[in-house]
């Protein structure tokens, strides 16, 4: 399979959309299951980091390959993460 971008380019100075951990969960799970040898990735978890206005809420602090590659999941995280958290802030539910 082929990877193929889910048009996540923001211009600067765009402000973030708020996404739940389970929201971010599932987006980054539909994003990594896109990239080759990923297809049967079963889930990651997302974690918070901080609260800076300038800086990455969150990030991913494992995830579970299944079937796949788990060298190939963790390279595309390394690809997909970044993106993400420049469009996405974690809010936490009270």
């Amino acid at each position: 399979m082929v990877y193929q971008p889910t048009g996540l380019q923001r211009s600067i100075g765009t402000q973030k959309s708020a996404k739940t951990k389970e929201e971010l969960e599932r987006l980054i799970v539909t994003e990594l299951q896109t990239f080759a040898d990923c297809e049967q990735a079963l889930g990651i978890v997302v974690v918070s980091i901080g609260d800076c206005p300038d800086a990455a809420t969150w990030t991913v602090a494992r995830f579970n390959a299944g079937k796949s590659d788990g060298a190939a999941c963790h390279q595309a995280l390394q690809h997909i993460v970044p993106r993400f958290q420049r469009a996405y802030d974690l809010v936490q539910k009270h």
